[in-house]
């Protein structure tokens, strides 16, 4: 952790858990993903992350406040979950990245799992798929279309570099989007995949036939996030959040 980034949770119950993150990105697919799996496994709620250059933001669920950033446990599963309703911008990612790896090392984590998008032009709804190691991109070959050459940029991309600069294995899972709106579709095959590669068995049918619903969802707090002023974020005047589509 650094200073301006803070972990306040309890600690996990699994031993070795996998930690999954899904961040607002492209296509929104990361935080649909993991707020899906979150909700439809019961997760336990652990804490939150906090940092100063999030944008001032407190997100209502119910009338109920909740912190923006929220890391959950499914001890059963050995799976831990950090879900964000808010984007993360460039010059704030580093810090946050090695956050969030460091407090997974902490806890003893055996790898990481980043949920991101990646738009493709065409009609499919495929799942790409890279990783820190061999051994990692052996373990998706087969199951994914493996992300021979590109970049992956946000936060998932400094999350995967943190994890190879401290050895920690990793993969990330870009669900096939064909623009920046909201794509609930393309998290529908990012939860599927989670499914086929950690044995998760989250059923996916309520996201498909709500699709349309949480696509509107999602772009009015992606629109509400947009329009919080970056001046409000103290030392990081310059920030914009651009990464809503």
């Amino acid at each position: 952790m650094t200073d301006e980034v803070q972990v306040r949770a309890e600690a996990p119950r699994s031993e070795s858990p996998v930690v999954i993150e899904g961040f607002p990105g492209i296509g929104l697919i990361g935080n649909i993903a993991s707020q899906y799996v979150v909700n439809k496994l019961e997760m336990d709620y652990l804490g939150a992350i906090d940092s100063r250059f999030f944008p001032p933001i407190s997100v209502l669920v119910g009338g109920v406040a909740h912190m923006p950033v929220r890391i959950y446990e499914k001890p059963e599963l050995g799976v831990v979950v950090v879900s964000s309703d808010i984007p993360v911008h460039p010059a704030a990612s580093y810090d946050l990245a090695r956050g969030i790896v460091s407090w997974a090392e902490s806890i003893g984590s055996r790898e990481m799992v980043c949920l991101a998008g990646i738009t493709v032009m065409g009609d499919q709804q495929r799942v790409f798929g890279a990783a820190t190691n061999r051994e990692m991109l052996e373990k998706i070959r087969g199951e994914v279309e493996v992300f021979e050459f590109g970049t992956i940029s946000g936060i998932s991309g400094s999350v995967m570099n943190e994890c190879l600069l401290r050895k920690m294995p990793a993969i990330c899972l870009l669900g096939e989007t064909h623009s920046m709106a909201p794509d609930p579709r393309a998290a529908v095959v990012t939860v599927k995949m989670l499914n086929t590669l950690y044995g998760l068995q989250v059923d996916t049918t309520d996201l498909e036939e709500r699709a349309e619903e949480i696509e509107l969802q999602m772009q009015k707090l992606a629109d509400q996030v947009q329009s919080t002023s970056a001046e409000e974020v103290p030392g990081k005047r310059e920030l914009q959040f651009p990464m809503y589509g």
